[in-house]
């Protein structure tokens, strides 16, 4: 650990104190290390001969002679990557590994833990929030290249422990000063299995949280050393239409004349939900825990929000209520002498999806009853309202509402139900550059039931709900101009920071499907992310023209510059519509504009019209900008993106600085690898018994079949040539009748194997294997990134033989 710019506390009152003491000026002594104290502490560096950064470490705090004492990581935590490769079971957290534990840690959840895991029914979506519990541990600071805090989802939909693998998706922590936790929140994308509204739908999901380490696919008992497991109970989002083909047995007394006549496979859409009166909910209710106080405050809420109610009004639902023994005055009394009642619903906690820009809620809804009616009815809302604290003006600002419907659950599971809601917001005022410090944001959040919280009143207390506040990290960028400058951010899944523009080859994790890239290419399709700056609001409704931009590729011939390619495919894009309370995501069918070739940057925050509301909005779900064809290209290519408004007709790229090495990405240049993997695999030859001859087969050309006896030790020969190979595998099959024989080698990898590939020799022991036929596979993978999603072209080779039983 060290201090630096954003750390607080009292080492850090102590540094200013003893900095003063010497005649230095850090500014107030606040606890606060701020850009006064650092140009203090590099004058004092710069005076004692000392490395001059602006960051007390070990050295400085000696020089000082002060005693405070910074902490550090555990040295296993500082050497994990290196004592994994020498073992990897080092930690002891593998079943039935081969290697032996040195010294057992599992699941430990000092510096990072995973909270909570809800199901956003709105869009399709598991959200997990993650709380960062420490200062350092994290790989290096904000501007270093940090390390990768991996979740794997997995899914049980019938709730029988059938486990289903979802995928992995990542986010980086880095050493950030200040207070804690600092809460992140990853998200994925899911397909429901929607059921009838007389079904509750309620599979069970789990994620695993591992630190720089990737939780192994198809293991859901995959124990992290550091990290955790959490389950939950959500629930599914009900059937809007059905497909009567799936019910064809119901028009089974109906004459063939009439069936003729309508089209099975089209969706049919299921009535509209039913919203229960107050009348009916006493009913529903009678007899049951739910008290008036319960059901009855959505009506009595609104009553009272009225300027004035009307005598006949109140009489006759005085009337009803009273059959049930439910008197209005005693309702009203009860709600006024609570507030913040979590017996139903409660906010757990509040993260950030930095990828996204989505602020997450995940809430747990906790009783069988009283949420106004079930599954086939409309049920109840939750709302959550998010602001964000302004440090300078010391006043919260409303960033916005999001809601989520709920029912009664008649089979609530003892865990309860976890949802969550997804707000989208534009924080682009708080980035900055990492070589100005973290940019860290307090977030408050208030769940209420049945009622929004006001956007204008941050400390309001609801009558069912609750409040949580917590702490997010703006991931370092530009500081906005207010102009729409547009960037590119991310080229076919890799941030643009970890693609080196000398060679094009990317290395890192990917930012959305989890994989590592080791300098690996780019093939087939490449997904193209980024983002516009200070997007118009009101586009959606007409008010405000949009902001447009094009996105064009060369190949990179510095000496002999080439016209740049506009992209100009169609493609559909996920974008969610928000409509006060109404929510809707959908495929949007984006194409160039022919007038100019430009494509709509679909970005549009409302807007708020006098006399008339707010008008729509619309955020993507995941910014794509283009899709790039490939196609057969191969080596390196520069993309470029600009933009056009009403009175700029070409905006340039911004620029985005990388602090990991200091570089910037403007024009980006990535390597273009289509070329598949060519690989060959041939026996040659066997020894037979104790006899160490190899005795050759065929005409000494490697052949690709041949006839052993059980005992034999076959020899072939493999080759194995790419541009930028991968891996190779060597394995026999069918795998029951081999009985766990191994082919020699049975893996080799880059970059132990050179990037364009190997020849090589291996050998097969028969001993164990039952006579029978078999096939030895040789099975490759170059290092490119695939359609922006997979690791790898692939491609396979095969040699068969004839296994027989010994005389």
């Amino acid at each position: 650990m060290s201090l630096k710019i954003g750390s607080k506390g009292e080492p850090v009152c102590e540094l200013q104190s003893k900095l003063k003491e010497l005649g230095y000026d850090p500014g107030e002594v606040d606890g606060n290390f701020g850009q006064v104290t650092r140009k203090a502490v590099s004058k004092f560096q710069e005076n004692k001969g000392l490395s001059i950064d602006g960051v007390i470490g070990p050295e400085s705090v000696n020089a000082l002679g002060i005693k405070t004492v910074l902490e550090k990581p555990e040295p296993e935590r500082l050497k994990f990557r290196e004592l994994l490769l020498t073992n990897p079971n080092y930690f002891g957290n593998i079943k039935a590994s081969k290697f032996k534990a040195v010294k057992s840690k599992k699941q430990d959840t000092s510096f990072e833990e995973l909270k909570c895991l809800g199901y956003n029914p709105y869009l399709s979506q598991l959200e997990a929030v993650i709380h960062i519990k420490k200062d350092y541990g994290y790989g290096g600071d904000i501007c270093s290249c940090g390390t990768p805090e991996y979740v794997r989802f997995y899914i049980d939909w019938n709730n029988d422990g059938n486990w289903k693998d979802l995928g992995v998706v990542n986010f980086t922590a880095h050493d950030i000063p200040g207070e804690k936790p600092l809460e992140y929140a990853v998200t994925l994308d899911i397909t429901p299995k929607k059921k009838w509204c007389k079904i509750e739908n309620l599979p069970a999901v789990r994620a695993i949280l591992s630190w720089n380490d990737p939780p192994e696919p198809d293991n859901p008992n995959a124990v992290p050393v550091w990290g955790n497991t959490i389950d939950a109970r959500i629930q599914m989002d009900k059937l809007k239409f059905l497909l009567l083909n799936d019910y064809s047995d119901l028009f089974d007394k109906y004459p063939n004349t009439i069936l003729e006549q309508l089209d099975l496979t089209k969706p049919f859409p299921v009535k509209e939900p039913k919203k229960y009166t107050i009348a009916e909910l006493a009913e529903i209710y009678k007899g049951t825990a739910v008290p008036a106080n319960r059901f009855a405050f959505t009506h009595i809420n609104k009553l009272l929000a009225k300027p004035a109610i009307p005598a006949p009004l109140t009489l006759e639902l005085s009337d009803y209520l009273s059959k049930f023994d439910i008197k209005i005055p005693e309702i009203i009394k009860e709600l006024a002498n609570f507030d913040g009642n979590t017996n139903y619903e409660e906010l757990r906690c509040v993260g950030y999806d930095s990828s996204r820009r989505m602020l997450t809620g995940v809430l747990t809804i906790k009783l069988p009853g009283g949420y106004s009616g079930g599954l086939c009815t409309k049920g109840s809302t939750e709302y959550v309202a998010f602001w964000e604290y302004d440090e300078i003006e010391a006043v919260w600002s409303y960033l916005g509402t999001e809601a989520v419907n709920v029912h009664d659950i008649s089979s609530i599971p003892k865990e309860d139900l976890q949802y969550a809601v997804s707000l989208n917001v534009d924080l682009s005022h708080h980035r900055r550059p990492c070589t100005s410090g973290p940019s860290e944001v307090k977030i408050r959040a208030i769940l209420s039931w049945e009622v929004p919280p006001p956007p204008a009143n941050p400390n309001w207390v609801p009558k069912y709900g609750n409040r949580e506040e917590t702490r997010i990290l703006i991931k370092p960028g530009p500081v906005p101009t207010g102009e729409h400058t547009p960037y590119i951010e991310t080229v076919g899944n890799m941030a643009v920071c970890d693609i080196s523009q000398a060679t094009g080859l990317a290395t890192g994790n990917g930012i959305i499907s989890a994989f590592y890239a080791d300098s690996s290419p780019f093939g087939g399709t490449v997904t193209i992310t980024g983002f516009i700056d200070n997007p118009p609001g009101g586009v959606l409704d007409g008010v405000a023209a949009p902001v447009k931009y094009k996105i064009s590729v060369r190949p990179y011939n510095p000496a002999d510059p080439q016209p740049w390619q506009d992209l100009n495919d169609g493609f559909n894009v996920k974008v969610r519509i928000k409509d006060n309370d109404t929510h809707v995501q959908e495929d949007y069918p984006q194409k160039i504009d022919p007038a100019d070739g430009f494509y709509t940057y679909l970005e549009d925050p409302g807007i708020v019209l006098p006399g008339s509301g707010a008008t729509r909005e619309r955020y993507y779900v995941l910014p794509v900008l283009a899709y790039w064809q490939t196609g057969s290209k191969t080596g390196i290519w520069e993309i470029l993106i600009v933009a056009k408004d009403v009175d700029n007709p070409e905006i340039p790229p911004g620029v985005l600085h990388c602090g990991a090495d200091g570089t910037t990405r403007c024009i980006i240049r990535i390597c273009l690898d289509n070329e598949y993997p060519v690989p060959q695999i041939g026996l040659t030859g066997y020894q037979r018994g104790a006899d160490p001859t190899v005795h050759p087969i065929g005409t000494g050309i490697p052949e690709k079949c041949g006839r052993f006896k059980k005992g034999d030790i076959l020899h072939g020969t493999y080759s194995v040539s790419d541009e930028h190979f991968g891996q190779l595998t060597l394995a026999v099959f069918p795998g029951v009748p081999a009985g766990g024989a191994t082919v020699n080698p049975p893996v080799r990898s880059f970059d132990i194997v050179p990037t364009e590939g190997e020849s090589g020799t291996w050998t097969l022991d028969t001993e164990s294997m039952d006579p029978c036929g078999y096939i030895i596979r040789l099975w490759v993978r170059d290092r490119t990134i695939v359609n922006s999603g997979t690791m790898g072209f692939r491609r396979s080779d095969d040699v068969g033989f004839c296994l027989e039983k010994t005389d």
